[in-house]
């Protein structure tokens, strides 16, 4: 019998002790005050805008931004689900989905910048080609005038010089 109420008491002492620890959990989420959480969503939002304005500076210099703006969307629904549970009044889910869209966008600004350097260096790079392509085409059509010339002036003088004059009588 004493095996059975000593198995009892280790059952209800892990009863007891999961119920405290997921009273604690909550608690530590409900600890959570709505000023804090209305600070993350706001970080989160000026974090967000300030990726989406440097991805758009990015596509404007001609960059490929696609793989970015998966990122800026899925910072954006974060936030907008971190907004939609602060006004629900659950500020342990805002601040955990605003923290959320500040590590989905996190490096981002980097990458945007990296792209628009590399969009310009490409843009350099294609502007020399077409500027070297022109100028050797003009060169080249340049050249085909002159000998085309050559080879008419010399083969007009050819005939020219084997023509002869004819007589009139008068």
């Amino acid at each position: 019998m004493s095996a059975l109420v000593r198995g009892m008491r280790i059952i209800l002492t892990v009863l007891v002790f999961s119920v405290l620890l997921t009273l604690g959990k909550n608690g530590v989420s409900l600890a959570l005050s709505e000023s804090e959480a209305a600070l993350r969503i706001d970080e989160a939002e000026t974090a967000v805008n300030s990726a989406y304005v440097k991805v758009l500076e990015a596509e404007e210099k001609g960059a490929d931004v696609s793989a970015l703006l998966v990122k800026l969307n899925s910072g954006a629904r974060n936030i907008s689900e971190a907004q939609m549970r602060f006004r629900n009044g659950d500020f342990g889910g805002a601040v955990y989905y605003a923290d959320l869209s500040i590590q989905s966008v996190e490096g981002l600004i980097e990458e945007a910048e990296q792209l628009k350097v590399l969009a310009g260096d490409q843009y350099r790079e294609k502007s020399f080609q077409t500027v070297t392509t022109s100028f050797l085409a003009v060169v080249i059509v340049i050249l085909g005038d002159v000998i085309c010339w050559q080879l008419f002036k010399k083969r007009y003088l050819q005939k020219l010089l084997k023509m002869k004059p004819e007589e009139v009588e008068a």
